[in-house]
Protein backbone atom coordinates (compact mmCIF):
# COMPACT_ATOMS: atom_id res chain seq x y z
CA UNK A 1 0.00 0.00 0.00
CA UNK A 2 1.24 3.48 -1.09
CA UNK A 3 1.47 6.21 1.34
CA UNK A 4 1.14 9.74 -0.17
CA UNK A 5 0.28 13.15 1.11
CA UNK A 6 0.02 16.61 -0.98
CA UNK A 7 -1.48 19.85 -0.34
CA UNK A 8 -3.98 21.52 -2.51
CA UNK A 9 -5.04 25.10 -2.44
CA UNK A 10 -8.39 26.18 -1.82
CA UNK A 11 -10.16 29.46 -1.94
CA UNK A 12 -11.79 30.68 1.42
CA UNK A 13 -15.03 30.38 0.92
CA UNK A 14 -15.07 33.78 2.66
CA UNK A 15 -14.74 37.16 1.23
CA UNK A 16 -12.79 38.93 3.92
CA UNK A 17 -10.16 36.08 4.61
CA UNK A 18 -6.80 36.85 2.24
CA UNK A 19 -4.93 33.39 3.09
CA UNK A 20 -5.62 30.64 0.52
CA UNK A 21 -6.78 27.13 2.40
CA UNK A 22 -4.66 24.14 1.83
CA UNK A 23 -6.52 20.78 1.46
CA UNK A 24 -4.23 17.48 2.78
CA UNK A 25 -4.84 14.89 0.30
CA UNK A 26 -3.99 11.68 1.04
CA UNK A 27 -3.38 9.21 -2.07
CA UNK A 28 -4.78 11.73 -3.99
CA UNK A 29 -7.88 12.05 -2.11
CA UNK A 30 -8.82 14.75 0.49
CA UNK A 31 -8.18 13.91 3.70
CA UNK A 32 -9.71 15.68 7.05
CA UNK A 33 -10.08 19.82 7.51
CA UNK A 34 -8.00 22.03 5.12
CA UNK A 35 -5.49 24.02 6.82
CA UNK A 36 -6.59 27.14 7.65
CA UNK A 37 -4.65 30.22 8.67
CA UNK A 38 -4.19 31.91 12.19
CA UNK A 39 -2.55 34.96 13.35
CA UNK A 40 0.67 33.19 13.26
CA UNK A 41 0.42 30.50 11.13
CA UNK A 42 -1.34 27.96 9.34
CA UNK A 43 -3.26 25.26 11.44
CA UNK A 44 -4.47 21.39 10.88
CA UNK A 45 -3.47 18.17 11.22
CA UNK A 46 -1.31 15.90 9.05
CA UNK A 47 -1.86 12.05 8.41
CA UNK A 48 0.44 9.60 9.36
CA UNK A 49 1.22 6.06 8.06
CA UNK A 50 0.34 4.49 10.99
CA UNK A 51 -3.04 5.99 11.15
CA UNK A 52 -2.49 8.24 13.76
CA UNK A 53 -3.16 12.52 12.73
CA UNK A 54 0.09 15.00 13.43
CA UNK A 55 -0.59 18.34 14.47
CA UNK A 56 2.53 20.42 13.62
CA UNK A 57 1.09 23.52 15.47
CA UNK A 58 0.89 26.95 13.87
CA UNK A 59 2.88 27.02 10.75
CA UNK A 60 4.36 28.49 8.00
CA UNK A 61 3.61 27.45 4.65
CA UNK A 62 7.45 26.63 4.29
CA UNK A 63 7.39 24.31 7.13
CA UNK A 64 4.19 23.04 6.49
CA UNK A 65 5.64 21.69 3.09
CA UNK A 66 8.80 20.94 5.02
CA UNK A 67 6.53 18.45 7.39
CA UNK A 68 4.57 16.90 4.27
CA UNK A 69 8.34 16.26 2.24
CA UNK A 70 9.24 14.72 5.82
CA UNK A 71 6.08 12.62 6.61
CA UNK A 72 6.45 11.33 2.63
CA UNK A 73 9.75 10.63 2.78
CA UNK A 74 9.53 8.24 6.49
CA UNK A 75 6.46 6.32 4.77
CA UNK A 76 8.98 5.62 1.71
CA UNK A 77 11.87 4.47 3.81
CA UNK A 78 9.70 2.17 5.90
CA UNK A 79 7.77 1.14 2.93
CA UNK A 80 11.12 -0.32 1.27
CA UNK A 81 12.63 -1.55 4.76
CA UNK A 82 9.69 -4.36 4.33
CA UNK A 83 10.69 -7.18 2.46
CA UNK A 84 8.08 -8.04 -0.60
CA UNK A 85 5.56 -10.88 0.27
CA UNK A 86 6.82 -13.90 -1.45
CA UNK A 87 10.65 -13.10 -1.77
Amino acid sequence: MTFRIALKSKPSPHFAEPHKRWQVLLNGEPWGDPFRYNMRGYRGVLPLPDGRSFDPGEVTLTRLRQEVARINREAREAASAIPAAGA
